[in-house]
């Protein structure tokens, strides 16, 4: 099989899921934990949000704090769990393109690899945040070497011209931060180059690590990142080919999010509602929830079947491991 055959491996993995015996089962056991996870977490932070407002004065600042530590708690609470199941997920699509039996258990998984997931997970989010800090520094760095600063400078120097050893930093008002940020638009623009020019690269070498985490999860995460840059290497052109061809899994994910901003959006082109914000508010996020589970029902075991298919593919160019953990 070649990861550039891409006719071939949307068959290969098509044929596999026909084959397997609760593929759709899996993927909406799946997909309703992660949409009813965000529409808990959803809820639960407005209604922290309310007590929060509700509880004014210093008899409530304890009180106060822990409804603020919830409301801080609970998105990374969602974001484990969800993790955890994106493994046992990962299991359950790599066990079928390869001929073994998955069940809905198999999503599990995930929650009693925990340590080496979350060091995985560790490990790539400390590699985008130094390629995302080089980004910053580079592009603030060329922004005021060049012509495109002189607006922000004149608008920063009576304030630097002001400053005494003393003062601990620069206190600007809300007038003030309007016209800054429209003069660091050309900032934000470079950082956007860059950031495209740098961090696409790294990204598609780290496209195959949740498989090979899963592959072998006992040599730990930085064999997986390893292992996923080695697969990678000539490769990421091919993948990105590949992602051209599942376009419409990823214009449909785009089109969920504008729906589920659309209590924003549709305002600012002149659209008005009958009813509240508030209702506004769930309305667009429980319908971007049912796309949500749409899309994740009948599109998720076909893309990542096939991305699946390409692991294997790659995985030609090394020695075979082990086969992921069966339920």
């Amino acid at each position: 099989m070649n990861i550039r055959d891409r006719r071939a491996m949307e068959q290969n993995a098509a044929e596999a899921f026909r084959r397997a015996e609760a593929p759709q089962k899996i993927v909406l056991i799946y997909a309703l934990i992660c949409c009813g996870l965000s529409l808990l977490s959803t809820i639960l932070t407005v209604l922290l949000s309310d007590q929060i407002s509700g509880t004014s004065g210093l008899g409530n600042i304890g009180l106060r704090s822990v409804l603020s530590t919830g409301q801080r708690v609970l998105p990374l609470i969602t974001m484990v769990i969800t993790t955890c199941l994106n493994f046992g997920y990962h299991t359950a699509v790599l066990s079928i393109v390869r001929g073994f039996d998955a069940s809905p258990a198999t999503l599990s998984l995930g929650f009693r690899r925990f340590g080496v997931i979350f060091r995985t997970v560790l490990l790539q989010g400390l590699v985008y945040l130094s390629a995302g800090l080089m980004v910053t520094y580079l592009s603030s760095t060329i922004f005021m070497a060049t012509p495109l600063a002189e607006e922000f400078t004149a608008l920063m120097e009576p304030y630097l011209s002001s400053l005494t050893v003393m003062d601990s930093g620069i206190v600007l008002s809300e007038d003030m931060m309007a016209p800054l940020m429209q003069a660091m638009i050309p900032m934000f623009c470079i950082m956007l180059g860059l950031g495209l020019l740098f961090l696409t690269p790294l990204y598609y070498r780290f496209r195959m690590v949740n498989f090979a985490l899963v592959d072998d999860p006992d040599r730990g995460a930085i064999h997986a990142v390893t292992k996923s840059r080695f697969l990678m290497r000539r490769n990421c052109f091919a993948l990105f080919r590949l992602d051209l061809k599942l376009w419409w899994y990823y214009a449909a994910q785009i089109l969920i999010t504008l729906i589920c901003y659309g209590d924003v959006l549709l305002p600012m082109v002149g659209v008005r509602f009958p009813w509240g914000e508030m209702v506004s508010y769930y309305l667009f996020f429980v319908l971007s929830l049912i796309g949500q589970l749409a899309l994740y029902y009948f599109g998720m075991n076909r893309v990542y079947g096939i991305y699946a298919v390409a692991y294997d593919a790659l995985q030609e160019q090394i020695p075979q491991t082990n086969p992921p953990v069966q339920m």
